[in-house]
């Protein structure tokens, strides 16, 4: 990341660039609902979790895949769903290394502070951890820099929840 030869590189530039206008965002205004009103796992009228998609199998099967409503386990309020009991059955025994970053909000929106809705289709894995973006090319600015992103999605999940934007897709 850097090089003292050539100075910061882009990705750096980028992370602290970000960094940067997340927390000058959040604290900038707060004009917008508050943490009272978002749960802390994102899911639709139904409590189901992530639209339905088996979190497990991300891991296992190393893609998005829909769960079925008869394979259910509720887990922090919400109904997550698995294509296989298999799936439910490593959920239930360990769900905090299955479940998605930050709730299932999306990532990048997160980093740049606010809540936003997620897309189960655009994913990836990072450390052994799930995260779900707003749609693909949310997904796409992800991937240019994911470890720049987590730290100021982390940052703001744990310092500014309570006053992060709420973005249109949630209302």
């Amino acid at each position: 990341m850097f090089d003292l030869a050539k100075g910061i590189s882009r990705r750096t530039i980028l992370g602290l660039s970000v960094f940067g206008i997340a927390v000058v965002g959040v604290g900038g205004y707060l004009a917008f609902p508050t943490k009272a009103e978002i749960p802390p796992i994102n899911m639709d009228a139904n409590q189901v979790a992530i639209r339905g998609y088996d979190t497990v199998a991300y891991f296992t099967d190393g893609k998005a895949t829909k769960g079925k409503p008869e394979l259910e386990q509720v887990w922090q309020e919400a109904r997550w769903r698995f294509a296989s009991s298999t799936n439910r059955a490593l959920f239930a025994a360990n769900p905090e290394r299955y479940a998605p970053a930050y709730g299932g909000y999306c990532s990048l929106g997160l980093a740049i502070g606010e809540y936003s809705d997620a897309n189960p289709e655009a994913w990836t894995i990072v450390d052994g951890k799930l995260y779900l973006a707003k749609n693909k090319p949310a997904h796409g600015v992800w991937q240019k820099g994911p470890k720049a992103y987590i730290f100021a999605a982390d940052h703001n999940w744990h310092k500014y929840r309570d006053q992060l934007r709420i973005h249109d897709n949630l209302r």
